[in-house]
């Protein structure tokens, strides 16, 4: 016996088999075309970000000099940062009238892969002489940088005179040198 197909089962059947079809269809030609399209798109993307890429890696060369600059140099290990300070402090304070009252050994901190040098001096004077020595130190004292100053004043009990003293933070940091980071 021949069993009849209505309407309704052909036309399930067919949208089955389309289903199928579409699939089938998809797989073998259309996804590697979406995929090319995806693909293309990101290449694209690449090219124009790329084509920034000299601003880039100029202000990527401006970091990475302030970084060195904040850290120290290779030139800068070999010589003394603390003979180099007290010669330069030295000299200005011969030719200002100060006064250089204190200049202990710098505190040494090793942390995280940094070696920081702390170096204090106190020195005594008018105020523009050790505002004009701290300009100095700060455009050219290669071996670090001011990170901190403290005036303070003083009373002498016997002459009544007032006395300005300020304290100045100098500080280098520089990469500790491991096997590890060689």
């Amino acid at each position: 016996m021949k069993r009849k197909i209505t309407y309704k089962q052909r036309l399930l059947y067919v949208l089955i088999a389309g289903g199928v079809f579409m699939m089938v269809l998809y797989n073998l030609s259309i996804a590697d075309t979406v995929a090319f399209a995806v693909e293309n798109n990101e290449l694209e993307e690449q090219i124009l970000n790329s084509q920034d890429a000299p601003s880039q890696l100029k202000s990527i060369k401006e970091k990475l000099n302030k970084i060195k600059q904040v850290i120290g140099s290779e030139e800068d290990a070999e010589m003394d940062i603390h003979q180099m300070l007290l010669q330069l402090i030295t000299d200005k304070v011969q030719q200002n009238n100060l006064i250089l009252k204190d200049f202990p050994q710098p505190y040494v901190i090793a942390d995280k892969g940094y070696i920081t040098k702390t170096a204090k001096a106190t020195i005594e004077g008018d105020f523009i002489h050790l505002l004009q020595l701290l300009y100095f130190l700060e455009h050219n004292y290669k071996g670090g940088k001011v990170v901190a100053v403290d005036f303070k004043t003083t009373k002498q009990i016997r002459t009544r005179k007032r006395k300005l003293n300020t304290i100045i933070y100098l500080q280098n940091v520089k990469a500790e040198n491991h096997e590890e980071n060689s």
